[in-house]
């Protein structure tokens, strides 16, 4: 059985990759003269694309590992995980260009947060899509679940996470399958004979909360769909929730 310590692990993993990335772009953002914006942000235009091809394809190697350890330990017998594609090199400049924009502001330093931000979504994504690549492909057929971590995870996360087990691919993840910034959910495997049970994690409870918010979007005759629901989730049950959104006093 997949553990809460098996799914630490693996964040720790794609933790230290994310680290090890945003180390590197100090290191970058600390030789680039922000008296010029142009000039920086050109210069951050190379420097992002090699950081994350080369700390996304870490954590996506160490994600490899994990889930080889993971099917091994469930079902034995001989398997080499396949790593997952990075984002394209224009995919990192558009959303280099997007976090630049402070640069001609009153903090130009404050555009290293930013760019971090979009480094440790990338890297993650990266490492997450090894899982989600090697249960579509992996001849056992695993499914998994999007399991939130420890402490706790935003509406939309929790009504992702509240369908347990039962994604098999991409397709049918759909919009399962991404990961916001400081997202802490892990895309968990489980194979046939493994019991469904993880320190923490209820998708019985999330799925309750979810019917609710359902029930009282449609009591309203509004549109009843995930936006309109998870929105009820965050004022019906602000504290099972990291968005939630408490009464004012």
């Amino acid at each position: 059985m997949t553990t809460r310590a098996d799914l630490e692990r693996l964040s720790s993993g794609l933790d230290e990759a994310t680290r090890m990335a945003l180390a590197a772009l100090a290191a970058a953002f600390g030789r680039l003269d922000l008296s010029s914006p142009e000039a920086a942000r050109d210069a951050l235009l190379v420097v992002m694309p090699a950081i994350a091809a080369q700390y996304g394809d870490l954590a996506a190697s160490s994600a490899a590992e994990w889930y080889e350890r993971l099917r091994a330990d469930a079902v034995g017998g001989p398997y080499s995980a396949i790593l997952a594609d990075g984002p394209s090199d224009e995919q990192v400049a558009q959303a280099t260009r997007w976090a630049v924009g402070g640069l001609w502001g009153a903090d130009p330093a404050g555009v290293q947060a930013t760019l971090g931000g979009v480094l440790g979504r990338l890297i993650g994504q990266q490492g997450k899509d090894t899982v989600h690549r090697n249960v579509a492909v992996d001849p056992a057929k695993p499914r998994w679940a999007r399991v939130p971590g420890p402490g706790g995870c935003c509406a939309w996360c929790s009504m992702l996470a509240s369908r347990g087990f039962v994604y098999a691919s991409a397709a049918t993840a759909g919009q399962g399958h991404a990961y916001h910034d400081h997202c802490s959910c892990v895309p968990t495997p489980l194979w046939k004979g493994q019991a469904h049970r993880i320190d923490g994690y209820d998708p019985k409870a999330l799925r309750a909360a979810y019917d609710k918010a359902r029930a009282a979007v449609k009591a309203t005759g509004a549109t009843v769909d995930d936006k309109a629901i998870t929105a009820e989730m965050r004022r019906l049950s602000p504290e099972t929730v990291t968005d939630g959104i408490k009464p004012a006093e």
